[in-house]
């Protein structure tokens, strides 16, 4: 309960403090030397080839490719998200260890918790893939969703008899999540339409739009009836495609029920365990005295 209360109280102070450090003007308003600021510009440069480095890096493309796929959230790259990989689990001990000091200053000397510092260490160095990947999978869905009803109401406007710019921009009115993608792709439509349908599923960035730009790729210029059995086809497909995914979750649904049925008793078995674990650390602090 100590440890929850020191937590709770450790991050009231910080929402407090920190915000008044920001606010205060430390840097006074006197003219920097020329060399002053060369060296800054350096530095800078120094830096920016560091990132540019780390985010081309082939060593990186897994972590590239999910953050493509994630929409690159909070505008991260891989430099950031490799640097947030360190930063996360080095800020956690050290938090760690300032709540052990400060307890043992409360209560005397007591034996470092190793088992637990372990244990949040490991979870905290998961965290960050953990969170990314969930963002994929969150706007995998939404995305994959809207690709669906894009592809339908394309369809339909085709139908109308109305060039395919139009229809493209009337079936991109009723999409959230998708319609910043498809209003750069009409931006620069009349530019290079072929070049636009490709960097709009490359800005997607997930394999769901690949019928969609294939099918616009295809009929950009085509006859209007060519266009509109090209697109029943693409519907058809996009639809096996979503049947099959739904079809998969329903398979893998029971799994995640028998997870959640089971968190009570691996509950209940780590608070069986927990007196051992405390009797076996109480022995060998005795026995190492």
């Amino acid at each position: 309960m100590l440890w929850i209360f020191m937590i709770i109280f450790s991050v009231g102070v910080s929402f407090i403090v920190f915000p008044i450090l920001a606010s205060i003007n430390f840097r006074k308003n006197v003219r920097m030397p020329a060399w002053r600021i060369r060296q800054q510009e350096n530095f800078q440069m120094f830096i920016e080839r560091i990132i540019i480095q780390e985010n081309e890096s082939k060593s990186n493309y897994k972590a590239r490719r999910l953050l493509k796929m994630a929409g690159y959230p909070f505008k991260l790259q891989v430099f950031h998200y490799r640097l947030l990989q360190i930063l996360v689990p080095v800020i956690a001990a050290l938090f760690f260890m300032l709540l052990y000091l400060l307890k043992t200053v409360i209560h005397g000397a007591i034996p470092f918790p190793i088992v637990p510092f372990v244990m949040i260490i490991a979870i905290v160095t998961l965290c960050p893939n953990l969170i990314l990947r969930y963002l994929v999978y969150k706007r995998r869905e939404e995305l994959a969703y809207e690709i669906v009803k894009f592809s339908h109401r394309l369809v339909v406007c085709v139908s109308e008899n109305i060039p395919l710019y139009y229809a493209v921009k009337r079936a991109g009115r009723t999409c959230k999540k998708l319609k910043p993608y498809v209003d750069d792709m009409l931006m620069d439509w009349f530019d290079d339409a072929r070049s636009a349908i490709m960097k709009f599923g490359d800005r997607v960035g997930l394999h769901e739009v690949i019928p969609v730009t294939n099918t616009l790729l295809a009929s950009w210029n085509a006859p209007q009836d060519k266009i509109i059995d090209l697109f029943q086809h693409q519907i058809r497909n996009i639809d096996t495609m979503r049947d099959f995914q739904i079809k998969k979750k329903i398979e893998a649904s029971p799994l995640r029920v028998t997870f959640v049925i089971l968190i009570p008793f691996i509950t209940a078995a780590g608070l069986v365990i927990l007196p051992w674990y405390q009797n076996t650390i109480d022995i060998l602090s005795k026995t190492f005295r």
